[in-house]
């Protein structure tokens, strides 16, 4: 029997253990279920979904500390449309549809088939909302289509506000760099995109961040966690990520620092970044 290299053995090993950790999970649906309709938390969907995209216990709490960077920024407004990428099983639609309203539309996409099919039975009846299977070749889903060739689900120039909440946490850099073309195209030119990120500054030859060893060259501008499953999570030096969001015709108007300069040992947040279509430069930095 051929034996795998030491890196697709652990890939495997990982695979493995994501798969045990899902059914495990599935099985205690039921129960659950039974749980949050006693306490009355019926619009959470179920707990194996929720872990598909993070910490159970953040699942609110993230949601709703986004949701505060976004009344703080001034991003959305009643009536807008909104494009939500990578949304997942639904953790933003409740925030979102509170301040876009009732004239307000929402467009979310994922790659997980089971969390927009699940967004779109629960959703159902709300007509300003919108759910799209993205079928691309991706660790998280099992679509077949390359990243370089999607296009997002809406129009050119037609939406004021775009969210990608721990996306490009997730994106190695060919892939980030398509993404951030395509908020480029939709977004109007009033539009602005709320983007999380890991950004980091190399301050030496040789001091990457150390929460991020991967790859073994010190100059890589592009990092990550784990040898074995890159975009499990993904940073990027400041400058290279900058010059990215320049290329796709971007430009960042805030940038508020979660992660960077990203010397920490412990991981304490990721870096809000607000891009708007290229134009005048209003750029500032929170602390």
């Amino acid at each position: 029997m051929p034996k795998l290299a030491p890196g697709r053995s652990a890939e495997s090993a990982l695979e493995v253990l994501r798969t045990t950790r899902t059914a495990a999970l599935w099985l205690a649906s039921p129960a659950e279920q039974w749980w949050r309709r006693l306490w009355g938390r019926e619009r959470l969907p179920p707990l194996w979904l929720r872990r598909h995209v993070g910490p159970v216990s953040q699942f609110e709490s993230a949601a709703r500390a986004t949701a505060d960077w976004i009344d703080k920024l001034g991003l959305l407004k009643p009536g807008d449309l909104v494009l939500d990428i990578g949304c997942g099983c639904g953790a933003m639609v409740g925030e979102l549809a509170r301040r876009f309203g009732p004239a307000g539309l929402y467009v979310g996409f994922d790659v997980h088939a089971p969390s927009i099919r699940w967004c779109r039975k629960h959703f159902e009846s709300d007509p300003r909302l919108r759910f799209e299977l993205a079928d691309l070749r991706s660790p998280y889903g099992g679509g077949t289509d390359e990243v370089g060739s999607y296009q997002f689900p809406i129009e050119d120039a037609s939406t004021s506000f775009v969210l990608a909440k721990s996306v490009f946490t997730h994106l190695l850099e060919p892939e980030a760099e398509h993404y951030l073309r395509e908020i480029a195209r939709v977004l109007s030119p009033e539009g602005r995109a709320l983007v999380s990120a890991f950004l980091f500054q190399t301050l030496t030859d040789s001091d990457p961040p150390p929460l991020f060893p991967h790859p073994s060259d010190p100059h890589s501008p592009v990092r990550w966690r784990l040898a074995a499953r890159p975009r499990a999570a993904v940073a990027y030096d400041h400058a290279a990520f900058t010059a990215m969001i320049q290329a796709a015709g971007l430009e960042i108007e805030t940038l508020i620092q979660g992660f960077f300069p990203g010397h920490k040992p412990t991981l304490d947040g990721q870096d809000q970044l607000v891009l708007r279509r290229a134009g005048a430069m209003l750029s500032k930095v929170s602390p």
